[in-house]
């Protein structure tokens, strides 16, 4: 790398960053800083960034470009760290990592409203799985989670009517409002499903679950299965490398 190179490397990735932030945020008028720019974008979209190299990335930048220039072009020059860590950055967050990409493959594992809950129970033993997604008629039907399988258990011991042979659809009776899953696209990124497993600003419960489909349609086949204990991976992958 030439001197003059990484300097220019290094005002394309922070400009490429600015622009970014710009678009998300619908802020054109100029007067907001990259600092608050980044700090807006990171509440909004729920998603890490590394505001200290952010802070320094616009301290270099305006050193950059309020000293002298040679030919057009800055004659000082970042190190070579400085660039590839600018780059990288500027990578994750204008196409960040896949969800299907980051999360390991495992297997899925799907229920219809008629198979016996006997089923659900070997799966949770063989898996310790706590969410599997119904479908009916090939359309997504509901979220079956462990808690809505123990509170139709209590309820039938509180009744001494236990009965061998009973199936999804009963236990599904009990599920509550805030046991769903939300849909997501196989294109869907880190920063979207961290977003959509994180608490609504109103106070309101998120999806216990994402279901990864084709385009995110809830007659789609399944791909896979998002829960909230996949987020330390999830929130690792923007971190890493950083």
């Amino acid at each position: 790398m030439d001197e003059v190179s990484g300097a220019i490397r290094f005002l394309a990735a922070f400009a490429a960053i600015e622009k970014h932030f710009e678009w998300k945020l619908q802020i054109g008028d100029g007067r907001t800083g990259f600092v608050k720019m980044a700090e807006q974008y990171a509440r909004q979209h729920h998603t890490q960034l590394d505001l200290p190299a952010l802070r320094t990335f616009a301290d270099l930048r305006n050193a950059l470009v309020h000293n002298d220039y040679y030919g057009g072009k800055p004659v000082a020059d970042p190190v070579p760290e400085i660039v590839d860590a600018i780059e990288r950055l500027r990578d994750k967050i204008i196409r960040p990592p896949t969800v299907l990409r980051v999360l390991p493959q495992r297997p899925l594992v799907t229920f219809q409203p008629s198979d016996p809950l006997q089923a659900v129970l070997e799966q949770v033993r063989l898996l310790d799985y706590s969410q599997f997604p119904l479908y009916e008629n090939h359309t997504y039907h509901g979220l079956l989670t462990t808690n809505c399988v123990a509170r139709w258990l209590a309820h039938r011991f509180a009744r001494d009517e236990l009965v061998e042979g009973e199936t999804v659809r009963d236990a599904f009776e009990f599920v509550e409002p805030h046991e769903r899953a939300a849909h997501l696209a196989r294109k869907a990124t880190v920063p979207q499903a961290i977003k959509k497993l994180s608490p609504p600003a109103d106070g309101s419960l998120p999806p216990v679950a994402l279901i990864v489909t084709h385009s995110g349609k809830p007659h789609e086949c399944p791909l896979s299965i998002v829960v909230a204990a996949d987020l330390p991976v999830l929130v690792a992958a923007m971190n890493a490398g950083t």
